[in-house]
């Protein structure tokens, strides 16, 4: 582009009158009206859509002609200088704290035993070596091996990818915040969840909830469904209140499956919209990576905001044998449900059997967070290149 250009950008509207030429441009999401009192030469040639720069006030370059139309994308810069500054503003806030930000593989051999979960898998090969690898679902497990390592607070924005998921909360690739204390618990965590999103408040000037909240799994299920749900609540019993409550339970193929569709239709549902909700204490066999507390529940909490499940954090489990255990249960029901199987990350217990200190673990979805700040309904406003869902 020449040096000396009055203007430049993609030519948004052309209006000819007589000699004279007035060419509309936009550039940078501003409009730029350029008059020309005589047509430059070879003007009649250029049309909408061509990027062009006005050299002088008889002068116009092509720069590039558009031959093609564009693709149905938008660059909406004023929203990617707000995740801009939104993602700056996280990583200002760990620092601050004395967290140090690490970087984990996007290559693992485990990708994350949560049975639920499809994964992407690929091939690694060297020379005539060849090894299944996958695309991590979570960091969870590389930053559990640095707090065996001799890391006490650690943090990381990782890229993530669940395959099949494509909705308005959902792309199959994802940023994720993982945070993790070495040698503290969920008091600690649940306060860094609240001083973030305070944080992230002030700093954007945006509100943020009206109050905080929390609840245990029981607590919720005894104020939305009247019954008193236990550490040993069966599956039957739990089809019974289903039954009662006239939730459609047909798709149900476990306990966690009942225990989610009851949970989801009556009270995820319910919670508050302006407020951050910490869900607590849930049934063991919702335990995952956490520890048990003493009366049978899962240590572990939810986080909720603006109808969105923001969070997900754990009481991290750190007994080598009872983790291997679960491992090899959602290995089983991944296997059930007719998910691609996995190898798990012998790494990763052996770092357990080394010694994991005791540790408060948190998953955030960055998206999300950002979603409920700037209400956002769907995670592909936030994607110049999001995935779709093909049409039907």
């Amino acid at each position: 582009m020449p040096s000396s250009s009055l203007a430049a950008g993609r030519i948004y509207r052309i209006q000819k009158e007589a000699d004279s030429l007035d060419l509309t441009l936009l550039r940078d999401q501003k409009i730029h009206k350029i008059h020309f009192e005589k047509s430059p030469p070879y003007s009649e040639f250029l049309q909408e859509g061509d990027l062009v720069a006005v050299v002088s006030a008889s002068e116009i370059c092509l720069l590039a002609p558009q031959k093609q139309t564009l693709p149905p994308r938008h660059f909406q810069k004023d929203l990617f200088e707000k995740w801009a500054l939104y993602l700056q503003t996280v990583r200002n806030f760990f620092q601050q704290q004395g967290f140090i930000e690490l970087r984990t593989p996007s290559l693992v051999k485990c990708p994350g035993t949560e049975p639920s979960l499809d994964v992407f898998a690929t091939q690694l090969k060297v020379g005539s070596n060849k090894e299944k690898l996958f695309l991590p679902t979570s960091p969870e497990l590389h930053l559990k091996k640095a707090l065996s390592l001799g890391a006490e607070k650690i943090f990381e924005i990782a890229p993530c990818y669940r395959n099949g998921e494509v909705t308005e909360r959902h792309q199959p690739e994802f940023l994720m915040l993982e945070w993790y204390r070495a040698y503290e618990n969920l008091t600690s965590i649940k306060q860094d969840v609240q001083n973030l999103i305070n944080h992230l408040a002030r700093t954007l000037g945006l509100p943020g909830p009206s109050r905080v909240q929390s609840f245990s799994v029981a607590e919720l299920f005894k104020i939305h469904c009247d019954f008193d749900f236990l550490p040993t609540t069966t599956q039957e019993e739990l089809k019974a209140l289903a039954h009662k409550l006239g939730v459609d339970v047909r798709s149900a193929e476990s306990i966690d499956d009942l225990f989610f569709l009851i949970f989801m239709e009556k009270i995820e549902s319910q919670l508050p919209q302006d407020e951050l909700v910490f869900v607590e204490k849930y049934p063991p066999y919702q335990a995952a990576l956490a520890r048990l507390t003493d009366d049978g529940w899962g240590d572990r909490f939810e986080a909720y905001w603006k109808g969105l499940e923001l969070a997900n954090a754990f009481h991290e489990l750190n007994d080598p044998s009872l983790q291997r255990l679960r491992s090899a249960e959602d290995l089983q029901k991944k296997i059930e449900l007719g998910k691609e199987a996995i190898t798990l990350d012998e790494e990763f217990f052996i770092c357990l059997e080394a010694g994991m200190p005791p540790s408060g673990g948190i998953a955030m979805g960055v998206e999300r967070l950002f979603m409920a700040f700037e209400g956002i309904s769907e995670i592909s406003e936030l994607r110049l290149f999001p995935w779709r869902s093909p049409n039907p």
